[in-house]
């Protein structure tokens, strides 16, 4: 009898999963449908498959997301951010295989965690911009974004060459609807017209340090920025 109920249970489990995996990968078509443009065609296949680790942001799962295109949101798509392209991925079940999207019609998208990449104009001097996709940390008179990439990195443990992917992240100031890459240290306070003293109290207060913790740091200066604004 035991045997039999969880055998029934087992079934009806399948079939929660069959449904819910038929949903995620048609989502993607129902896009195309209304918004065939952002469709390429492309494949996505991932190389350097030698090297440790993913080039993926976060996680190498697709995941449920939120995509943003021409100003329509669209709840509950798979969508993926690999981040040595700056490409966004989706799920075709037409073709059973990731897709490229056509990032020029993507506004940003929202991950599965709530971890918010939106579409930046290029800051000036920056070479790494590619498609322009930039994770946002705040978002106001003096905004906070973050460049995310990876690339190759090589070390020697022993007698092996180890190759893996290193993640870099560049962080920026938006400054009157600019990117400007976050200077040095001794520059933020005149960039953002802080009081210098003041600032540094508040830092010390939170218990915060550039090189520790460089992020909080940053977002410390920049609602105190707004908070003056």
């Amino acid at each position: 009898m035991i045997q039999r109920i969880l055998f029934i249970f087992f079934l009806l489990m399948q079939v929660q999963i069959l449904f819910a995996q038929s949903d995620f990968i048609n989502r993607y078509e129902q896009i195309i449908q209304s918004y065939p443009e952002i469709h390429t065609g492309t494949q996505y296949i991932e190389q350097r498959r030698s090297l440790d680790g993913h080039p993926y942001f976060a996680t190498s799962k697709m995941e449920n997301g939120t995509l943003t295109i021409s100003g329509f949101v669209f709840e509950n798509i798979p969508v993926q951010y690999e981040i040595w392209d700056d490409l966004i991925l989706s799920f075709s079940s037409a073709f059973k295989q990731k897709m490229i999207m056509n990032h020029a019609k993507i506004d940003g998208i929202v991950l599965s965690d709530g971890t918010i990449f939106t579409k930046k104009s290029q800051p000036d001097g920056f070479i790494f911009h590619k498609n322009g996709f930039y994770r946002e940390i705040i978002k106001g008179q003096t905004g906070l974004y973050c460049k995310h990439r990876k690339q190759r990195k090589q070390e020697t443990s022993t007698a092996e060459l180890i190759r893996s992917y290193e993640e870099v992240e560049k962080y920026f100031f938006e400054i009157k609807g600019q990117l400007v890459a976050v200077p040095a240290k001794r520059k933020i306070f005149p960039l953002l017209e802080l009081n210098k003293k003041s600032a540094r109290r508040e830092l010390r207060k939170n218990g915060l340090r550039y090189r520790k913790n460089k992020e909080a740091y940053l977002k410390t200066l920049v609602y105190l920025s707004n908070e003056e604004e």
